[in-house]
């Protein structure tokens, strides 16, 4: 097969029937279905298993791997690329849908321009509504990187995007068993350092906004854990692989951000310290880092971090 689609499963019996029913439809004929059980304790494969009931010629390219035990959406994705076996692999959340011909346009366009990540655009969608499209960014990948890596600025999902599956492991760059919460930036940044990314205008994934239970609307002091480890993870990866610093600014105002969520969500700063080990290095950041730790509200410290990024977003070449 051509393209590995690798789907993580818990939790998700109220969408995964039409999760399943975009997958199975695509207009891509050369796909490799791989589904990580990730221990879900309801209907979820069940009503994964009627779907596929439905689309006999996708039956043999389907693979359900189950999880002893429930580990993790990090484990979970990671489990599903050790498994793939295709040139290229894409992720698809199970709660979310891609549009019929998403694969056939993705790999068509990286088969063309050679590209390591092909990004395409997406639509958010809140009760089968779309209510937002966007577009992907159209820069060079310094640039593009740096904004990743300042956080909030360009969109570091993981899904919605092709990838050829050499990047992660020429790299070594995988998901991480643990890392739940800020999943997608704890891989993606470190994979863009290595890969030449080209893009496609075209809404290639519809990601639904409508879903409590999703990592991305919970704030609980595991998450918060989880992205500090996702935090100094990416942090050692550029460390180890820009020796001549291109990007420490950007890292460095993405770690002061980790900080400004943990003080907003009452995480303790001392925990991010011990995760992050961050020491910061120059004027705004120590001035940062001084507010924060000084407890002065968040309005006036939000005054000098935001102007500090966008300071620098804005000299961005």
């Amino acid at each position: 097969m051509k393209v590995s689609v690798l789907v993580p499963v818990y939790g998700v019996e109220n969408y995964i029937g039409q999760c399943a029913e975009s997958l199975f439809s695509q207009s891509f004929q050369d796909i490799e279905y791989i589904f990580v059980d990730d221990s879900t304790p309801d209907r979820s494969i069940e009503v994964l298993l009627e779907v596929l009931s439905r689309h006999p010629s996708r039956q043999p390219q389907v693979r359900i791997i189950r999880q002893d035990r429930n580990r993790g959406l990090g484990a979970a994705r990671l489990k599903a690329l050790q498994n793939a076996t295709s040139e290229y692999v894409m992720h698809v959340d199970s709660d979310d849908d891609l549009p019929i011909d998403a694969v056939e346009k993705l790999y068509q366009r990286i088969t063309e321009t050679g590209a390591d990540v092909e990004d395409g655009g997406y639509a958010e969608t809140c009760n089968g509504e779309v209510i937002r499209t966007f577009m992907p960014a159209k820069m060079g990948k310094e640039r593009y990187l740096k904004r990743m890596l300042c956080q909030n600025i360009v969109s570091n999902r993981i899904w919605g995007r092709i990838y050829r599956r050499s990047l992660f492991t020429e790299n070594q760059v995988f998901p991480v068993e643990g890392i739940d919460y800020s999943e997608d930036f704890c891989v993606v940044p470190r994979l863009l350092l290595h890969a030449q990314r080209a893009w496609i205008d075209d809404v290639v994934y519809l990601y639904r906004n409508d879903n409590s239970g999703s990592y991305t609307h919970q704030r609980s002091e595991k998450n918060m854990l989880s992205m500090f480890r996702a935090q100094a993870l990416v942090n050692e990866h550029f460390q180890n692989n820009d020796p001549e610093g291109i990007y420490s600014t950007a890292l460095q105002i993405g770690t002061v951000n980790a900080y400004r969520e943990a003080v907003r969500n009452g995480a303790p700063l001392a925990r991010a310290d011990e995760v992050i080990g961050y020491v910061p290095r120059g004027i705004m950041p120590r001035l940062c880092m001084a507010l924060l730790r000084s407890r002065c509200p968040m309005s006036l410290f939000n005054i000098v971090y935001l102007a500090w990024r966008r300071l620098y977003v804005w000299f961005l070449k």
